[in-house]
């Protein structure tokens, strides 16, 4: 059963609880009322009559006759005329036979005590019985018909009966439309629930109002939000991955490739020593390159397992550093490099930065042609960091390269970069390097006039001086 109908089930269950209890309160306060008004009437016409039977007794006793069953009978009959329309009598001696009786056929008053009350129902008629003794043993008794107060309790009882259904229908009518429209939400989100379990990630329910549906919409839509930007990072990790392993696997079997053949030629073939040198050199140019490719996959798997312990570094003694590693490539290339002067000092790992700055280096180097100058940055940030990074007037990135220049194997001039010797990996250690200093690298670049990489990173805090 849907949750709407069970809804309109319990609300009309109430419903029905609650006004048949209501009605069978009114109803039957109201049929006490009345009963007691005719009963407290009844009891005074019974008084009229045990005051008027009295009399005719007093009568005979101021006569000096006996009250014989004869005189009681004859007061009975003229009671009898002097009652109500609706009243019946009755006038025995106590302890003896009935005198005069009008009584419904049946009835036994053996039992009844005097100021005693009954109620007798014959069929369908109801009589209120009532007893009382007088002079000279007598006992009276009048019954009333009070079967219009029982009839008209159960015409007002089959009168609210057909009213109740009435309400309960159309109460039936509204509240199902009106459950159906409060679920409706529900619906609404449990289809977008499983459109989403199906894979329709973007799927959003948006429902308006300020009511507990409503932020739970918000919070559903903030959950689908969450699992779709975690559903496109996993896709975007498999993605690189995949994409990873067959760069990889590429730029294994390049220099493999080379090695093999060139070591196969030696191995089966007479060449001259001219020959024998070249692919000697040739091997030697392909094992570094695997080398060096080795070797920046173990930095990057040690960067991403290792956390970093940041430390006070001078910037001086990094430049200082990287001035001694990159001369000898910059002089290979043919290009000049200018180191800054700088006293500031920062927070992160020395070796890191020195191999930051030299991939950011030998970079420049190969993309810049002889003559030309490669320079190291340094210097304050507006926000109170402090910048470094490496500029160059070389060749240049395209813009459509930018963002994805970090990423592993990822090379926009493959053939020259191989010709160089490079890996692609270049720039992704030194993004994972920014990383793990709290920063990421901003390059800025333009075809044929050269690029600016920078990293910020946050100063060291002023030491105290002792006195």
């Amino acid at each position: 059963m849907k949750f709407a109908a069970k809804l309109s089930c319990v609300m009309m269950l109430v419903l029905a609880a609650a006004l048949s209890l209501g009605g069978c309160i009114l109803l039957y306060g109201d049929f006490s009322d009345r009963l007691a008004e005719t009963s407290t009437q009844n009891q005074v016409q019974h008084g009229l009559l045990c005051y008027t039977l009295e009399g005719e007794l007093l009568t005979y006793y101021s006569q000096g006759d006996p009250i014989t069953e004869a005189a009681l009978t004859d007061a009975g009959r003229q009671l009898a005329a002097a009652a109500p329309e609706s009243c019946v009598v009755g006038v025995w001696h106590i302890g003896g036979d009935m005198a005069y009786s009008d009584l419904p056929q049946g009835f036994s008053a053996d039992g009844m005590q005097s100021g005693q009350m009954l109620y007798y129902r014959q069929g369908a008629t109801v009589y209120a019985v009532y007893c009382t003794d007088l002079l000279g043993d007598a006992r009276l008794l009048s019954a009333f018909d009070v079967t219009a107060l029982y009839q008209a309790r159960s015409r007002s009882v089959w009168r609210y009966l057909g009213m109740e259904c009435v309400v309960l229908l159309g109460a039936a009518l509204v509240t199902a439309l009106l459950s159906r429209r409060m679920t409706r939400p529900l619906a609404l989100l449990n289809k977008a629930s499983g459109e989403i379990a199906a894979g329709a990630y973007d799927r959003r329910t948006a429902l308006p109002g300020s009511d507990e549906v409503a932020q739970l919409s918000r919070s559903f839509d903030h959950m689908a939000a969450a699992v779709q930007e975690k559903v496109e990072a996993l896709e975007l990790s498999v993605q690189q991955r995949d994409d990873f392993m067959g760069a990889f696997t590429h730029e294994l079997k390049t220099p493999m490739t080379s090695i093999i053949g060139y070591a196969d030629m030696l191995r089966s073939m007479q060449v001259d020593p001219s020959e024998q040198k070249e692919a000697a050199a040739a091997i030697f140019h392909e094992a570094k390159r695997l080398e060096s490719l080795s070797q920046k996959l173990l930095q990057l798997m040690r960067l991403s397992e290792e956390p970093l312990e940041p430390r006070r570094v001078s910037l001086a003694a990094v430049v200082e550093e990287v001035g001694r590693s990159s001369l000898p490539t910059c002089r290979r290339y043919g290009v000049r490099l200018r180191l800054p002067t700088t006293r500031r000092e920062v927070l992160g790992d020395a070796d890191l930065l020195c191999d930051l700055l030299c991939n950011l280096v030998t970079n420049a180097a190969k993309a810049s042609k002889p003559g030309q100058t490669v320079r190291v940055l340094s210097g304050g940030a507006p926000d109170g960091g402090v910048l470094i990074g490496v500029a160059d007037s070389g060749s240049g990135i395209p813009q459509q390269a930018i963002d994805r220049v970090v990423e592993p194997f990822y090379m926009v001039d493959k053939s020259r970069a191989r010709k160089s010797g490079g890996s692609g990996l270049g720039l992704a250690l030194c993004e994972r390097i920014a990383e793990v200093h709290g920063s990421r690298l901003h390059i800025r670049s333009q075809l044929g006039k050269g690029t600016v990489v920078t990293v910020l990173l946050r100063p060291a805090p002023e030491q105290e001086v002792t006195k």
